[in-house]
C-alpha cells in the first residue's frame, strides 16, 4: 500500500507540470483516487463563494446524485461511512439510488484551510485500506490545485488585459456609429465566450428595444427586432440595479410583440443581460447568450460583459455627440458658405483663418487660397496705403466697428462691419468681418435723390410755366390786335409776326417742358409716333444745336397713329438720344443722329430707329445695356436705368427694344411698337368744328361776358377782343370781385383764370355751381398748366371747356362763340 500511495503522490504530482487547466487536474487526480482506493463512485469538489463558479467532477455517480453533492452545502456532505447509518436524506436516498454502500469524505487543504474535498462511494462495504487515502496524496493535491488556480487566475488577467485594450482600441478608433457597434458585438462574443452577443439601444420613446447589431448571421435583419420594454424584466432589473445579469434559461421570458417570439427565432437559451448606462440613464443593452442546452456563465465572464457594455455606452454616447456635433458643424459650414455676405474669421494679428464661399468668388479664388492673407490686402479701401486691420481697435465688450469703403479688386461698395471674436475664457481671440455689397443700395440712393430732384424740377417748372404762360399771352394777344390795325405798314406788320412767331415758340417750349416733367399715370390714347418724336427733339433742340449735333428726320408721315402712353414714349425716346448725344460728344466732340420711323402692316408694327456715329458699343456691353444699373459712364454721370426702364416702358407696350453696333461705327437702336387701333375710331363722329364755322352771326351782339384774371394786361387784352364782336365785358382782377358783380348781374360766359391768389377759378367755379347753378355751364377756364393730372381730371369729371395759355385771337373766338351757341342751343 506504502509503493501504492507512493505512485499515487508521483501521478498527482506530475498533473501540476503537464497542464495548466484546472479541470484536467482535477479529472486526472479523480483517476488517480478511485484507481487507489478500488472505489466504485468518486468527486473532487472544489470550494468557492458563488455556487455557480464552483468547480465539480464526478465519475459512477447517477445524475441526481451528481447534482446534490454539487450543490448541496458543506455540512450536509459529513454523512455517516456505511448505509446502516444514513438518515433519511436527499443525498443519502439519491446514493442508495445508486446501489451504494459506503461514502468516505477526505477535505483538501492547502495553506492551512480545506480548498475543497474528494468523496469516494462504494457499493459493497469498503475496507478500511480501501477507505484510507494518504495525506500526501491530499496534501499534494491541495497544492497543485492551489498552484493550477493561480497560473488559471494569472492567464485571466492576463485576457483581461488584452479584452481591455481591445476596449481601449474601440473608444480610440473613430466615430463611425455603425463600425463602433459591430465591433463592439464581436468584441463581447469573444470577451463572454459565448455563442453569439447582441447590441439593442432604447428608441426615443424609451419603450422598446431595438436592435442595433448580432454577430448571429442567422438573424438576417437584427433592426427589424423591437422588444418592448415592459416584456423584458431581467432588462429593466439590470437597468435598476445598474449591473450585469446572467440568465440560465430566456425561454421562460416574454417576447417581443410583433416578431413572434424573439427567442424562438433567435433560439437564445443562457445569456448575459449587461446595461449600457451614462451618468444621466440607461442607453441600451448587451445580450451575449449560449445556444446549448444547460450552458451557463461564470462571474469573470458577466464581468468582462459588463465592462464592455459599460465601456459600450460611453463609447456610442460620444460617437452620438460627435455626431451631433459634426451635424452642426456641417450645417454651421453649408449656412456659412450658403451667405451672400463676404464672411471671413481673423485672428489677432489679423490673418484669415476661414473665408466663406462669397468671399472668395469676390476675390477671384477659392476659400483655401483666400485663408492666411491679412484684412488689409482684402478690404483696404480704393487707393489706401498698406495700413493695420481696422480690428486691431480696442474693443468694448458687444461693441461693433461699422464702415463704408469702396473696393475696387471686389468690384463694389461696401458695408464692413467688425465684430470681436472671443474664445471659451472670453478672452478676444481675433475678429469676424461681414462685408455686404451695398452698390445698388448706393445707386439706388442716387437715383432717388435724382428724382427728388426732378421732382422739384417739375413742381418748379409748373410754377415758372404759370409765369410765363401769362405774360406770353399779353405779348401773342397784343401782336395780333397790332397786326389788324390798318394804320400799320407792312415792315411794321411783319415785325410783329415774328414777335407773335417767336411767342408761339416759347409756348410749345413751355409745353414740352409741362409734359416731360409733369409727374401722370400711365394712359393709353391715341398717340402719333411721329409727333412725339418731334416734340422730344425740340425738347433737346438747342443742346442738340449749341453741341454741333445735326439731326435728320426721316420720318414716314403714312404711319398710323396707335393706342400708346406717349409720356412713356417720349421718355424711351429722350432716353435713347441723350445716351447717343453724350456718346457722340464724347467720342469727338459732335455728332449726326437720325431718326427715322416707318411701319410694317404685315407684323403690324411702327419701327423707331435712332442712329448715331458715336464710338458704338462692344458685342459684351451689348448684352448687359439694358441690366439695371449697369452704366460704362463716369461716376456721377449716369445711373445705369434709363435704358432699363425704356426696356420695361416698351415691353409693358408689348414692343421690342434692341441695338446693333459695332465699336468705332456708332449705334443703331431699332424701337418697335404694335400699331393698336382705337376702339372708336371709326364711329362717324362728327370732326371738331373749325374756327370757319364759327362766323359771325350777329347774334353774339348784346351778350354780356365777365373776365377774371388777376393779371391787369390780360383783362386789357380780353376787353380789346370782345369790343371787337360787340360783346359787352366786364373785367374782374381776382374772384371775390367776380362773385360781387355776379350776384348784381346776369352774365352769359364766364372766362376766368384757374390759378389765382386767395381764391382760385375752381373756388368760383364751386360758389357758382351751388349760387348760380344755371352759369356752371357756362364757365371756361383759361390755365397755363393743362397738363397738370389734377387740373386735367378737373376738367374732364366736370366736363368744362378751357383755353390753354398762351392762347390766339383766334381760338379765344372760337371758345366764346361755341359757348355762346351752347347757351342759344
Amino acid at each position: 500500500m506504502e509503493s501504492a500511495a507512493a505512485g499515487a503522490v508521483g501521478k498527482i504530482a506530475a498533473l501540476a507540470g503537464g497542464s495548466q487547466d484546472l479541470k484536467a487536474v482535477l479529472s486526472g487526480a479523480l483517476d488517480v483516487f478511485l484507481d487507489l482506493c478500488v472505489c466504485d463512485a468518486g468527486f473532487v469538489r472544489l470550494n468557492a463563494v458563488q455556487e455557480k463558479s464552483r468547480r465539480f467532477l464526478s465519475q459512477g455517480f447517477g445524475k441526481e446524485s451528481a447534482s446534490l453533492l454539487r450543490n448541496v452545502p458543506e455540512t450536509s456532505l459529513r454523512i455517516p461511512e456505511c448505509a446502516e447509518e444514513w438518515k433519511p436524506g436527499a443525498i443519502t436516498e439519491a446514493l442508495r439510488k445508486d446501489g451504494l454502500q459506503s461514502f468516505v469524505l477526505h477535505p483538501v487543504n492547502a495553506e492551512g484551510h480545506a480548498v475543497g474535498y474528494v468523496g469516494l462511494g462504494w457499493r459493497g462495504r469498503a475496507s478500511a485500506r480501501a477507505r484510507a487515502i494518504p495525506a500526501a496524496c491530499l496534501d499534494v493535491l491541495g497544492v497543485v490545485i492551489v498552484n493550477a488556480g493561480l497560473r488559471q487566475q494569472s492567464g485571466k488577467l492576463a485576457e483581461d488585459l488584452v479584452a481591455l485594450q481591445e476596449v481601449n482600441k474601440i473608444t480610440t478608433q473613430g466615430f463611425n456609429l455603425d463600425d463602433l457597434i459591430q465591433r463592439i458585438v464581436a468584441e463581447g462574443k469573444r470577451l463572454a465566450k459565448s455563442n453569439h452577443c447582441h447590441l439593442f439601444l432604447l428608441d426615443e420613446s424609451r419603450e422598446h428595444l431595438v436592435g442595433a447589431a448580432s454577430t448571429q448571421k442567422s438573424v438576417q435583419e437584427i433592426s427589424g427586432v423591437r422588444i418592448k420594454l415592459s416584456n423584458a424584466p431581467t432588462v429593466m432589473a439590470s437597468f435598476r440595479e445598474r449591473r450585469g445579469i446572467a440568465v440560465e434559461d430566456l425561454r421562460q421570458t416574454s417576447c417581443g410583440e410583433g416578431n413572434g417570439c424573439v427567442l424562438d427565432v433567435m433560439k437564445w437559451r443562457a445569456a448575459i443581460i449587461a446595461p449600457l448606462l451614462t451618468q444621466e440613464q440607461a442607453t441600451g443593452v448587451l445580450i451575449c447568450n449560449d445556444e446549448t442546452e444547460g450552458g451557463q456563465f461564470t462571474d469573470d465572464e458577466v464581468m468582462r460583459a459588463e465592462m464592455l457594455a459599460h465601456q459600450a455606452a460611453i463609447v456610442l454616447e460620444n460617437a452620438r455627440l460627435f455626431q451631433v456635433v459634426s451635424r452642426s458643424q456641417k450645417s454651421w459650414e453649408t449656412t456659412f458658405d450658403a451667405m451672400q455676405d463676404c464672411v471671413s474669421v481673423h485672428d489677432t494679428s489679423g490673418k484669415i483663418i476661414r473665408a466663406n464661399v462669397a468671399l472668395a468668388k469676390r476675390l477671384k479664388t477659392i476659400p483655401q487660397k483666400v485663408v492666411g492673407r491679412y484684412c488689409s490686402e482684402v478690404y483696404g479701401p480704393a487707393g489706401g496705403a498698406e495700413r493695420c486691420c481696422r480690428h486691431r481697435q480696442p474693443f468694448e465688450p458687444g461693441a461693433v466697428v461699422m464702415e463704408e469703403v469702396a473696393i475696387p479688386h471686389m468690384d463694389g461698395v461696401f458695408q464692413i462691419s467688425i465684430s470681436p471674436w472671443y474664445d471659451k475664457n472670453n478672452q478676444i481671440a481675433g475678429s469676424i468681418h461681414v462685408a455686404s455689397d451695398i452698390s445698388n443700395e448706393k445707386l439706388l440712393q442716387q437715383q432717388l435723390i435724382q428724382s427728388e430732384k426732378l421732382s422739384a424740377i417739375g413742381e418748379l417748372i409748373s410754377g415758372i410755366a404759370h409765369e410765363l404762360n401769362n405774360p406770353l399771352t399779353g405779348v401773342m394777344g397784343y401782336s395780333q390786335l397790332l397786326q389788324l390795325r390798318r394804320d400799320l405798314d407792312d415792315r411794321a406788320k411783319e415785325s410783329l409776326a415774328k414777335i407773335n412767331d417767336l411767342a408761339l415758340r416759347c409756348r410749345k417750349i413751355v409745353q414740352n417742358l409741362l409734359s416731360f416733367a409733369r409727374k401722370q399715370k400711365p394712359e393709353r390714347t391715341l398717340s402719333d409716333i411721329n409727333d412725339i418724336l418731334e416734340k422730344t427733339v425740340e425738347l433737346r433742340g438747342y443742346d442738340l444745336m449749341v453741341n454741333n449735333i445735326e439731326v435728320t428726320p426721316e420720318l414716314d408721315r403714312t404711319i398710323p397713329p396707335t393706342i400708346a402712353d406717349a409720356q412713356q414714349l417720349q421718355q424711351v425716346f429722350l432716353n435713347v438720344i441723350t445716351n447717343a448725344e453724350q456718346a457722340m460728344l464724347e467720342a469727338h466732340g459732335k455728332g449726326h443722329l437720325t431718326i427715322r420711323t416707318g411701319a410694317d402692316a404685315q407684323a403690324k408694327t411702327i419701327t423707331v430707329e435712332i442712329i448715331d456715329d458715336g464710338p458704338g458699343i462692344s458685342e459684351k456691353q451689348q448684352m448687359r445695356i439694358f441690366d439695371p444699373f449697369f452704366t460704362t459712364k463716369e461716376v456721377g454721370k449716369g445711373t445705369g436705368l434709363g435704358l432699363s426702364l425704356s426696356y420695361g416702358m416698351i415691353k409693358e407696350h408689348g414692343g421690342d427694344i434692341y441695338v446693333k453696333s459695332n465699336p468705332g461705327k456708332g449705334a443703331h437702336f431699332f424701337i418697335e411698337i404694335p400699331i393698336v387701333h382705337a376702339p372708336d375710331e371709326d364711329d362717324g363722329q362728327a370732326p371738331d368744328a373749325s374756327p370757319e364755322d364759327h362766323a359771325l352771326t350777329g347774334r353774339e351782339n348784346g351778350k354780356r361776358i365777365l373776365a377774371v384774371d388777376d393779371e391787369r394786361y390780360i383783362l386789357d387784352f380780353l376787353t380789346e377782343v370782345f369790343r371787337s364782336l360787340s360783346i359787352n365785358i366786364d373785367t374782374a382782377n381776382n374772384s371775390q370781385a367776380a362773385m360781387e358783380k355776379i350776384q348784381e348781374n346776369r352774365y352769359d360766359l364766364v372766362l376766368t383764370d384757374y390759378k389765382m391768389p386767395r381764391m382760385s377759378g375752381r373756388d368760383l367755379f364751386n360758389w357758382v355751381r351751388e349760387n348760380r347753378p344755371s352759369l356752371a355751364g357756362k364757365i371756361i377756364f383759361m390755365t397755363g398748366d393743362v397738363v397738370n393730372p389734377e387740373t386735367h381730371s378737373f376738367f374732364e369729371d366736370n366736363q368744362i371747356r378751357y383755353l390753354a395759355k398762351p392762347f390766339k385771337i383766334e381760338e379765344v373766338k372760337e371758345m366764346v362763340l361755341q359757348g355762346l351757341e351752347l347757351d342759344e342751343g
